[in-house]
């Protein structure tokens, strides 16, 4: 029975070439050796000595404790070497390693590994391996289990109505969460292996027919360029891969969202997962993507237009709401209604400083608040973030430090940064905050409106994978207007977005291939 019929897996290989030709030794003693030199003697690595009984062959089990499935191990491949002693010797012609692996072994995922680093890999990715004396080769039985965290609810991306489930570290498991929503056999799945020493998997997620296969390719190119020792967490594929790293502003989104995912892939993006990270990066990314959220669409849509509008307005409040009373206070008093201009002098008559320090002192004041409330742990976080604004912000008042005034402005600020629903916009609102302010003191509403042009300039510069950052409405595509600035009603939705691709689906039988 030929050897072929076992699945073959393809593992990528390290940057030395020549370690991964080396082929395994043929004798249980060096192999054992070998493992032992590249794993020291690390005592979550099993060793399990058998005898064949159909021909006295010595034969070895061998994973790693700490990642394999052991009930696997203990019922289903202990049982099936032992039957070994009860049959009868395999014709002549029949190979003895295909034997077991195809008549005796009732693991599904098997494969065949010839090279000394195939072994390590698969070891490292808690499968077992099965070797027997006197043979060149060795069989990968699939028993990864490492115990893993329970899915839960988003933490960070809640929602009144739809799902309750959020991606964990596991990659497995957030690919079936995903086969479970997108219940189609165009979904594909590319796997990678990024850092070094690490070797984490990398998923490439897409919808053949839906995705552009230029973009699949060039997330593959990059991908291929990433060089690092340690693949950690989402980000470090993030840096490496979008447009312009240098950026204040995000080129890719993330979730912790299934069904956010979903939709994105059905829209004809691409999802990368990175295995031991619970957030899935997203691509291509508009900006406009940044305002929405998966429970828009799971509300009615004049509710969810609404909301929408809500979160723009929040967002211009959060960047140039400080400025902007810096610059009338400091040089347009004049656009001040005299009463509200009366009462904000008396406020400010025994404020020692000028304006701009008033606010960067607060300003500073309430982002260590911020900071410090995510880092305690919950219960204290909270308490500690309530508290000590209203204490510090009265205190301060008291003190004649800040005017009331101010309290009330960087309140705003600080709410509205809140009301961002993606955190890495909300970061972009509260680094550009500072400059705004500062320009602000200086040239009052005309910077401030140079500032913005120039803000607005560059944001229309920026593509995320060769797609325009401020589309569909710079450049304007009428087709997908519907669901930016609103949100159109489930009828008029289209079913896809033509702008990363849909209209360019190839034919089956010619699906782009990506793989090497």
């Amino acid at each position: 029975m030929n050897s072929r019929i076992l699945r073959n897996r393809k593992v990528r290989l390290g940057k030395n070439k020549a370690e991964s030709q080396v082929a395994l030794p043929a004798s249980i003693d060096e192999l054992i050796s070998f493992i032992k030199a590249q794993f020291g003697e690390s005592n979550d690595i099993v060793y399990r000595d058998l005898i064949l009984g159909v021909s006295t062959i010595r034969a070895v089990v061998v994973y790693i404790g700490t990642l394999a499935k052991t009930d696997i191990i203990n019922t289903q491949i202990m049982e099936s070497v032992f039957r070994m002693d009860h049959v009868d010797n395999p014709a002549a012609e029949e190979d003895l390693m295909d034997f077991y692996a195809l008549r005796l072994l009732p693991v599904g995922n098997i494969s065949k590994i010839g090279s000394e680093q195939e072994l390590i890999e698969v070891l490292l990715g808690g499968d077992t391996i099965f070797f027997m004396d006197g043979y060149s080769t060795a069989i990968a039985i699939s028993t990864e289990g490492s115990k893993q965290r329970a899915i839960l609810e988003p933490e960070v991306e809640h929602e009144v109505r739809g799902p309750r489930e959020s991606f964990v570290e596991n990659i497995y498991t957030n690919m079936a969460m995903i086969r479970r929503i997108i219940n189609n056999q165009n979904l594909r799945f590319l796997s990678f292996k990024l850092g070094d020493m690490t070797n984490t998997e990398v998923t490439v997620t897409y919808l053949y027919g839906h995705a552009d296969p230029e973009i699949v390719a060039e997330i593959k190119k990059r991908l291929d360029r990433i060089q690092l020792d340690g693949m950690l967490e989402s980000l470090y594929v993030e840096e490496w891969i979008e447009d312009h790293p240098n950026s204040v502003f995000a080129q890719i989104d993330h979730t912790e969202r299934p069904d956010r995912v979903a939709a994105m892939l059905l829209e004809g993006r691409v999802a990368i997962m990175v295995n031991g990270s619970p957030w899935v990066l997203i691509v291509p990314t508009l900006f406009v993507q940044f305002f929405t959220s998966s429970g828009d669409y799971y509300t009615h849509y004049y509710f969810a237009t609404f909301i929408r509008w809500i979160r723009f307005v929040a967002f211009v409040f959060a960047m140039i709401v400080p400025a902007f009373y810096i610059a009338l206070i400091t040089m347009h008093q004049e656009m001040i209604p005299t009463p509200l201009a009366l009462r904000i002098a008396g406020d400010r008559s025994g404020v020692p400083f000028p304006a701009i320090v008033e606010a960067l002192i607060m300003e500073l004041a309430f982002e260590i608040l911020r900071e410090a409330g995510i880092r305690l742990p919950k219960v204290a976080g909270q308490a500690v973030s309530i508290v000590g604004a209203l204490v510090i912000g009265e205190a301060a008042v008291q003190a004649g430090i800040v005017s009331p005034v101010m309290v009330i402005v960087v309140a705003v600020t600080g709410i509205s940064s809140f009301a961002i629903p993606q955190f890495s916009l909300g970061m972009t609102t509260r680094i550009l905050r500072f400059p705004l302010m500062i320009l602000a003191s200086i040239a009052g509403i005309p910077g401030i409106t140079i500032a913005l042009l120039v803000i607005l300039t560059y944001m229309a510069s920026l593509k995320s994978f060769g797609v325009p950052y401020l589309s569909p409405v710079a450049p304007f595509v009428r087709k997908d207007v519907h669901d930016t600035f609103f949100r159109a009603p489930w009828k008029k939705l289209s079913k896809g977005k033509h702008l990363f691709g849909r209209e360019n689906k190839v034919e089956q039988g010619s699906e782009f291939e990506t793989e090497e």
